[in-house]
């Protein structure tokens, strides 16, 4: 036993040593890993919300175009409407021209 004990006192001491820095070692290594994680994370959050603010600005553009093609659409159905209402004032004109010459037509042969 009294062999065992100078052995136990070298080996001890070493063999902590070894854990210590093999704990150490492989401390900075899950540091190092959270901290490659954590970055990653970071990086992928802010690309995550430059994405997302751009499909706000989009959705925000998209209803702003939305809504000016539906006056533009309003605008041009009120244009066709008038221009409808003028055509069809243009052809009972048209009618009371051809109506009128026909009149005058008769009227020049029955004299």
């Amino acid at each position: 036993m009294d062999k065992l004990n100078p052995l136990l006192i070298a080996i001890v001491p070493a063999l902590l040593t070894y854990l210590g820095t093999k704990y150490k070692s492989q401390n900075e290594r899950e540091q190092y890993a959270s901290s490659a994680w954590k970055q990653l994370y970071d990086e992928t959050k802010e690309r995550m919300d430059d994405l997302q603010s751009q499909v706000e600005m989009l959705s925000e553009q998209m209803a702003e175009m939305k809504a000016n093609h539906i006056k533009e659409v309003e605008k041009l159905e009120h244009q066709n409407t008038e221009l409808k209402e003028e055509n069809r004032q243009l052809r009972v004109e048209n009618a009371n021209y051809k109506n009128r010459l026909i009149e005058l037509g008769d009227n020049f042969n029955g004299v």
